[in-house]
């Protein structure tokens, strides 16, 4: 009897034992005090940090307004803590960085990477090391269509775009009596224009409209593309459509202007939607046409573009919209799972459903990943600068500025 009251006792104690283990050991994250780590990931140097400073301010701005709010509540309050990380543009160096990220600083998931070539890799190296990874701008397909798990896209893919800037070329004659047959196109040679210009071509072609030429170039320390311009020209097409980053297009569009070229052009949301490129153009810029992933002229644009501009000194682009939405996207996730179990959280992405709201910012009517990790509710702009500002001209019915063509 005596033994037996022994090995209850025992059973008690270590039963206690057990329990008080379980407590002190409840998710480290779910402490007030505790901070749950995401890694960032952009070029912040290099030629492109002018793009990766807009994404890592947005981001920066939603972390702040989620710890201001409370925190994570399913984490008792726990903020959100930002760890940096710079690609320099380069896709070894985006490669390592993912990897420090994850293996040396622990982040439960990132958010990156901007250029495709880049993202290509630092997803891979995410998808070995179950690690989701949130791509807030990057718009090669393939990104979503290798069948990885831990990979989910909120702005377009390429597809998306070719297909509304090939109807927007096409409502041209519809709606504004300027029809278009033939189109060029003109891009950057990295996986970003390669891959927008064979969606581009399927897109034009489904719609029966003319590829007359198609020029490459190289972006990175291009400090010329007259050579490349002036064979788009001699192609005598009605539109140009461009893939371009900030330099190239201010190339680009002074070249045309220079040539005394009234032709249509519109660029993929590269180059032209950075605040730089109307700084530096000046008048130039004006008329230049741009697919956009955001406007600060949707409804409720404005509020967020103020709180934007307040703290940066420029406007809201679809590059920072998206990245401030991937934060939110995650602690939608977060809450829904209360755990930093990385398999547990890709879980809580992919069934990720918002609608649009204070906390779903981007202008759809929900934003929903489909089994690829894909936005499918991604949508686009056609904007216009005018008067110095990116006017929302297309589609029509959501225009809020007149389309102006030269002829």
């Amino acid at each position: 009897m005596r033994n037996n009251a022994r090995n209850t006792n025992r059973l008690l104690i270590v039963s206690v034992v057990l329990m008080i283990i379980a407590a002190c050991g409840v998710n480290e994250a779910s402490k007030p005090d505790h901070k749950i780590k995401i890694g960032i990931l952009f070029p912040l140097s290099g030629d492109l940090a002018d793009k990766g400073r807009d994404s890592r301010n947005a981001v920066a701005m939603a972390v702040d307004e989620v710890n201001a709010a409370g925190g994570i509540a399913s984490f008792k309050g726990a903020k959100l803590e930002l760890i940096v990380g710079d690609t320099q543009g380069n896709p070894d160096v985006g490669i390592r960085e993912t990897e420090r990220l994850i293996k040396e600083q622990n982040v439960i998931a990132l958010i990156g990477a901007y250029q495709s070539s880049v993202t290509k890799m630092a997803t891979q190296v995410a998808e070995r090391l179950e690690t989701p990874f949130i791509v807030s701008i990057s718009i090669a397909d393939i990104i979503t269509e290798r069948g990885f798990s831990y990979t989910f896209r909120i702005q377009p893919k390429a597809q998306f775009y070719a297909r509304d800037q090939a109807r927007f070329l096409a409502d041209l004659g519809k709606q504004a009596g300027y029809p278009v047959k033939k189109v060029a196109l003109i891009h950057e040679n990295t996986d970003f224009g390669t891959a927008t210009s064979w969606a581009q071509k399927k897109a034009l072609g489904d719609l029966g409209l003319e590829v007359v030429a198609e020029v490459s170039y190289k972006a990175e320390g291009v400090t010329d593309l007259s050579r490349e311009v002036a064979r788009i020209i001699a192609a005598k097409p009605d539109a140009i459509l461009e893939v371009t980053y900030l330099n190239d297009s201010i190339l680009i569009r002074q070249a045309l202007v220079k040539a005394g070229a009234k032709i249509p052009l519109i660029d993929m949301a590269g180059g032209a939607v950075s605040p730089e490129y109307i700084q530096r153009l000046g008048p130039l810029a004006e008329g230049t046409l741009t697919l956009s992933e955001y406007s600060k002229f949707i409804p409720g644009g404005k509020d967020l573009n103020s709180r934007f501009h307040q703290r940066f000194g420029v406007d809201v682009t679809g590059d920072s919209a998206h990245a401030y939405q991937s934060v939110w996207v995650l602690k939608d996730a977060l809450e829904r799972t209360g755990s930093v179990d990385k398999k547990k959280l890709r879980q809580a992405l992919a069934t990720t459903d918002m609608p649009r709201g204070p906390n779903m910012i981007l202008p759809a009517e929900r934003l929903r990943f489909d089994v690829t990790g894909q936005n499918e509710y991604a949508r686009l702009f056609i904007v216009q600068i005018q008067k110095g500002e990116l006017v929302p001209v297309w589609p029509f019915e959501y225009a809020t500025g007149k389309l102006r063509l030269e002829q």
